[in-house]
């Protein structure tokens, strides 16, 4: 499985992005702070740079992972995340 860099969160590298199904990660300097799935990883990325929402506003970096199956490696994604940080990613609604 094969995952992305860590780019900064802006337009231009959210341009680069792919226009298909994955999960993406959004980050501060020190942490993942949300974890999310979509059929369009560029539009997602695109709405949440837009977004109001202070959580989202603080993001500095992202990657995301190409897969057939968002939802079921969003699920992993955050199960693991859990398990390692006893709690969910700050800007993960539980």
């Amino acid at each position: 499985m094969s995952y992305s860099d860590w780019m900064p969160f802006n337009k231009e590298n959210i341009d680069r992005s792919p226009i298909k199904s994955g999960v993406y990660f959004l980050g501060s300097e020190h942490e993942t702070t949300y974890i999310g799935a979509s059929n369009n990883i560029q539009e997602r990325l695109k709405e949440q740079l837009s977004s109001n929402d202070s959580c989202i506003k603080s993001t500095v970096s992202f990657c995301y992972h190409e897969t057939l199956f968002p939802e079921a490696e969003e699920e992993k994604q955050l199960t693991a995340f859990q398990f390692e940080h006893g709690r969910l990613p700050i800007c993960n609604k539980s």
